[in-house]
């Protein structure tokens, strides 16, 4: 897909962010008013217990992992707190039904590319996807994208709240990932698109995929990349840095964690395209921010060099987006989060 298809300023417009940033404040108020309920945990990924605190943002303390290098809040929601928020949160409803039809156009190239990465996936490893399900549908733009694609194709998703979709061929699941498990099927593919940096539990949701999969069928993840440019340069003003993403992986964390559950990567890159366009309208507003680093001001001041920056970020796995296809190949040694 060009550099050009994804403007950063209209898939996530400021007066959209506005408005969530005031209604997620409002969340997190309500949360914490349950904070004595909130778990202390060493790493969700990796179980190591050197787990030092980094930094406090938006009132929730944040550790990162010296061996894998996640960055997770601890202390931090039960489960059940957890889901709760999920489906009363006033930040994510605004999000789900106040996107503009302009925004909804812009953002529309991102679930093309998707639905076109997951067609070419299921042709190079030789997959032939009758049923496909995706857990954590958002409001359903993907599973509509492929529908469009291959109308002949069961695609089942599975989501905490209620969705009404008109494509044929999509069948919803609502309810959390208890609902999956009492449904006992397989599926040629799993796809979880920017979902398990919202799950405390990630072990119990790869258990459950694990279940949900046909012998040989790949699990295709997104999720934000911690280990990036933008992010470490943006700190808390990446959109990354979220009170929802309670895990946020990095390519270190995200292998030992599947390796922990017995999922074999075959394919781990960061096909990111709105990093430099956000670090420069970060910088628009921030210049002070950048003072000090005239070496990146000489690559944002040139288009030539921001779109070969790109490409380079991409290229490293320093952009903020990843992506992952795994295989359930091995034996899983899944278990909670070991608590403090």
């Amino acid at each position: 897909m060009s550099q050009n298809n994804l403007k950063a300023s209209e898939v996530h417009p400021d007066f959209i962010f506005t408005e969530f940033d005031r209604l997620m404040h409002l969340d997190i108020n309500d949360l914490l008013q349950g904070r004595e309920h909130f778990e202390d945990t060493y790493c969700p990924a990796c179980h190591r217990r050197d787990t030092p605190k980094a930094f406090t943002y938006q009132q929730l303390d944040y550790r990162r992992c010296q061996g894998c290098g996640l960055l997770y809040i601890s202390p931090a929601p039960s489960e059940e707190q957890h889901l709760e928020f999920v489906r009363y949160s006033r930040a994510m409803a605004f999000w789900r039904q106040s996107q503009p039809e302009e925004m909804k156009a812009a953002r529309k190239p991102m679930y093309e590319e998707r639905a076109a990465f997951t067609l070419e996936t299921f042709r190079t490893f030789n997959i032939t996807a009758q049923s496909v399900l995706e857990v954590g549908a958002g409001n359903g733009e993907f599973a509509e994208e492929l529908a469009a694609r291959r109308p002949n194709m069961n695609i089942v998703l599975l989501e905490p709240q209620e969705l009404d979709l008109q494509a044929s061929g999509i069948e919803i699941i609502t309810g959390g990932f208890d609902a999956l498990e009492r449904a006992e099927r397989k599926f040629d593919a799993v796809i979880a698109w920017e979902l398990i940096e919202h799950i405390l539990e990630p072990d119990n949701l790869l258990r459950l995929v694990r279940g949900a999969l046909k012998p040989g069928a790949p699990l295709l993840l997104s999720t934000p990349n911690e280990r990036s440019v933008e992010t470490r340069k943006l700190k808390t003003e990446s959109s990354n840095i979220l009170f929802d993403h309670v895990r946020l992986y990095n390519p270190v964390a995200i292998q030992e964690l599947l390796a922990r559950n017995g999922f074999r990567i075959i394919s781990l890159s960061t096909p990111g395209q709105l990093d430099v366009q956000r670090i420069k309208a970060y910088r628009n507003v921030n210049p002070e921010a950048f003072a000090d680093d005239p070496a990146l001001n000489l690559i944002l001041d040139s288009p030539k060099s921001c779109d070969d920056y790109q490409i380079f970020l991409q290229t490293h796995q320093l952009s903020s987006h990843m992506r992952v296809i795994a295989i359930a190949d091995g034996e899983w040694n899944g278990s909670p989060t070991p608590r403090m």
